[in-house]
């Protein structure tokens, strides 16, 4: 009968244990941007863990209907718009993630009709996006930081909403809430990209990111042929993975912590 005691008590204390993380446990990712082409910020990193067998989502809030550009000679509207939504769904398969989810909310979220018009866009927003986290309970959420990289409105608004709606929601699991940044001083003073950046002690996430990594991104950006030249992809390409050396790195933004009675 000693045996048999032995034998419970190790199924009782197995049982008592906290879920392990395994690399079997399924795993999901959504990355949720503004514009088609917004996510080449992070391609490699979607690229990577796609690779690894995470489940890979991107959501683009706006349709990108006023990304005129003189190569590609497309005006702006619904034609254009038409034109980006198949050049996201290119990146994506490129990337080896999900095909993407678009909100089609209007470029520039409607900002010149005033602020109901406005606040009309991101209600439906902040709707679309809750939904999102309600069916794919994703494990991991990327946005924009407040700068938005770019300092463009419509990033900047999307990080907000996003940040927003998952910190306003209990959710059946653990979730992280990471924005996507360049630590300052990783790009030469006055080159062509000119990017908000964050200070490094604010990065403490750092993703290495590979070879193969860069190559899916590559291709995916080329996709966007609306928006970019071969000759322009190429070069924000090469700047990029030179200044940031193999390594993408994020803050995090959403994390529990015990309670305490002082801001120090």
């Amino acid at each position: 009968m000693r045996w048999l005691t032995l034998l419970l008590i190790c199924l009782l204390v197995q049982c008592a244990q906290p879920e392990q993380h395994t690399s079997s446990t399924p795993r999901t990712l959504l990355a949720i941007f503004a514009h088609p082409d917004d996510e080449a910020t992070v391609a490699p990193v979607l690229a990577k863990y796609a690779a690894e067998g995470v489940t890979v989502y991107l959501a683009i809030a706006t349709d990108g209907r006023y990304g005129v550009t003189d190569h590609a000679k497309i005006p702006a509207g619904d034609s254009l718009a038409a034109v980006r939504e198949e050049e996201a769904k290119c990146a994506a398969e490129k990337l080896g993630i999900q095909p993407p989810i678009f909100f089609k909310l209007h470029d520039q979220l409607k900002m010149g009709l005033g602020m109901a018009a406005i606040d009309g866009e991101l209600n439906v927003m902040r709707e679309r996006v809750k939904d999102l986290f309600i069916s794919l309970k994703p494990d991991v959420v990327i946005t924009w930081s407040a700068s938005g990289w770019t300092g463009h409105h419509d990033h900047r608004l999307v990080s907000t909403v996003v940040t927003e709606v998952f910190q306003t929601q209990k959710r059946d699991k653990p979730a992280q809430l990471y924005y996507s940044a360049i630590p300052s001083g990783n790009f030469p003073i006055n080159g062509p990209l000119d990017l908000a950046t964050v200070d490094s002690t604010f990065l403490p996430i750092k993703i290495s990111i590979s070879g193969a990594d860069y190559e899916k991104a590559l291709a995916s950006w080329h996709c966007h042929k609306s928006q970019y030249t071969p000759e322009t992809i190429e070069g924000m390409h090469q700047l990029l993975t030179s200044s940031l050396k193999g390594t993408a790195y994020f803050m995090p933004v959403a994390v529990s912590s015990p309670e305490k009675n002082s801001l120090f």
